[in-house]
This record gives structure tokens, C-alpha cells and sequence, in this order.
């Protein structure tokens, strides 16, 4: 067990160092919060408070944060197999799901970053305040979340090794995310029958959480019931993750094609 913990940290500091000196990477935490801030300040610029702070403040880290863990799980893969160091890694005395976890845990302490660095633009640029009604549970939520995210990461990181369309892939999913998670409007203005896939989505249930507990909680019993669903689904997301990965492990102990699928 000791083991396996020190290969995730080493994995991870290692991924924050190697990713930080990547142009493109630095890009997405440092320049990219920017520019999705002040788009979306000019789209909500004639707004109220509560709307400034939801959409533009909010939206904006929760975006940056999705950006950086998105391109990362499917990055960090594309990138190793390119490199030819995936099949290395893969057969290294740690589980090939530990050192993943590890990468995953580095970006999204860098993706930390980035949303503190989006709040700092939007609160100094914009002259929005950051306001937080229930600190507390401000808090469990943002923890709930960021485990979330590492674990639909883990997941996507699972699906993009047995892909080699991982960057095409890649590309494809940020945007949509934005749409049916509500982190720029409301959902309820889509079409019904894209809220289905709004409410599998974690993000989601991390928009309306955050935003809540920023504003002002006015239904608690609501809170809780969203709290508990997020929860759930990382627990789903976690339990798919690892079952993809002890799936990759079979075929790929059988196929040999790690390198090459």
C-alpha cells in the first residue's frame, strides 16, 4: 500500500513538472482562463450580481478546470503511446491504474491553479466580487467535486487507451460539456431531451452546487439531494474506471497491442 502511494505522489509531481513545461499546457492555465472569462464577461456584462458571479466568475473556473483535465486524460495517453513509453509503463512493477492516477491527480492540482487564476482576472479585471454565502459547504462541495473530476478523468483516460482517435476525441468533448452542464446558461433552456445527458454528467451537479452555495442557499434539502447524487455518480465513475482499466490489463496481456490500438 506504501508503495503504491508513493508511486501516485512521484507520478505526480512528476506530471506537474512535465506538464508546466509544455507551451501548450501552460496555455490552457494560464492564458485560456483569460480569454473564456472575458468572452463571457462581454455576454454577461449588462447582467445582475448573481448572474456575474454564477456564469462569468464560476463559469469560468469551472470551465478551466474541465479544459485542463479533459485535454490532460487524453493528452497524457496520445502523448505516451507517440513517445512509445505507454508500453513501458504499463509493465512497470506499479499498476499501470496507479501511475494514471497519479497524472490525473497532477493536472488537476494544476487545473486548481487555473481556477484560482480565473477568479483573480474576473474579481481584479471586472470588479466582481467573490462572494460566498456558506463557506462551509462551499468547501465540501469543491472537494466532492474536484474528486469527480479525477475520477471521470481516470475514466476518460481508461476509454482513450483502447482509442487511437484519443486526440480527435479530445477535441470533440470540451464544448459540449459547457453546453448540457450549464457552466455558461442555465440547462433548462436546452431542448428536453438533451437533459438526460446533462444529469450523468458530473459537472453539472458541480455548477448548481458551487453556485448555491455562493448565492445563498435557499433550499437545503435540495443542497443535500444534489450533494448526495454528485456523490454517487463519483463513486460510479471510480467503480467503470477501475473495471476499464482491469479490462485493458486482460487485453492487453492477451493482444500485445497496447502501443497500437
Amino acid at each position: 500500500m506504501m508503495t503504491t502511494l508513493k508511486a501516485i505522489k512521484a507520478s505526480c509531481f512528476l506530471q506537474m513538472k512535465q506538464s508546466f513545461s509544455r507551451p501548450m499546457f501552460q496555455f490552457c492555465i494560464l492564458v485560456y482562463p483569460i480569454l473564456f472569462g472575458w468572452i463571457l464577461y462581454m455576454m454577461y456584462q449588462d447582467s445582475n450580481q448573481a448572474e456575474l458571479i454564477g456564469y462569468v466568475m464560476l463559469g469560468t473556473a469551472i470551465g478551466s478546470l474541465w479544459g485542463s483535465i479533459s485535454f490532460s486524460s487524453a493528452g497524457d495517453i496520445e502523448r505516451e503511446r507517440f513517445m512509445g513509453t505507454l508500453e513501458i509503463i504499463f509493465n512497470t512493477p506499479t499498476k499501470f491504474i496507479a501511475v494514471m492516477l497519479g497524472k490525473v491527480i497532477g493536472n488537476t492540482v494544476l487545473g486548481v491553479c487555473s481556477m484560482i487564476v480565473s477568479f483573480v482576472f474576473i474579481m481584479v479585471t471586472f470588479k466582481v466580487p467573490l462572494i460566498i454565502n456558506n463557506p462551509l459547504l462551499f468547501t465540501i462541495s469543491a472537494i466532492v467535486s474536484i474528486l469527480s473530476y479525477i475520477a471521470i478523468a481516470m475514466l476518460m483516460s481508461a476509454c482513450f487507451t483502447l482509442s487511437r482517435n484519443a486526440r480527435a476525441l479530445m477535441n470533440c468533448m470540451e464544448y459540449p460539456v459547457y453546453i448540457l452542464c450549464g457552466i455558461v446558461f442555465p440547462i433548462e433552456i436546452l431542448p428536453v431531451w438533451t437533459r438526460p445527458l446533462s444529469y450523468i454528467l458530473s459537472p453539472t451537479y458541480t455548477v448548481k452546487l458551487l453556485r448555491m452555495t455562493m448565492l445563498g442557499i435557499e433550499n437545503y434539502n435540495e443542497y443535500y439531494i444534489l450533494l448526495g447524487i454528485l456523490f454517487m455518480i463519483t463513486i460510479i465513475y471510480s467503480l467503470l474506471a477501475v473495471s476499464f482499466y482491469g479490462f485493458i490489463d486482460k487485453r492487453t496481456r492477451v493482444l500485445a497491442t497496447l502501443g497500437v490500438h
